[in-house]
């Protein structure tokens, strides 16, 4: 298991934080509790054991995507 630490990629912000068997694939699609659905856009501090990782919400207000 990865700890995966979802960060808004223009904020800085915490989007969210979980376990995950893999981390998720850049251009996957996340749901993520409390942020709503996320595109992963990159990794930061990609490790065996943790990885940050930097997305944009998707489908939010104000979202022209």
């Amino acid at each position: 298991m990865v700890a995966v630490h979802y960060r808004d990629a223009e904020t800085g912000e915490q989007l969210g934080r979980r376990f995950e068997e893999v981390p998720p694939r850049l251009g996957e699609r996340v749901s993520l509790d409390g942020a709503g659905d996320c595109l992963i856009l990159y990794y930061w501090e990609l490790r065996p054991e943790s990885c940050d990782v930097f997305a944009r919400r998707i489908g939010s207000p104000g979202d022209t995507a």
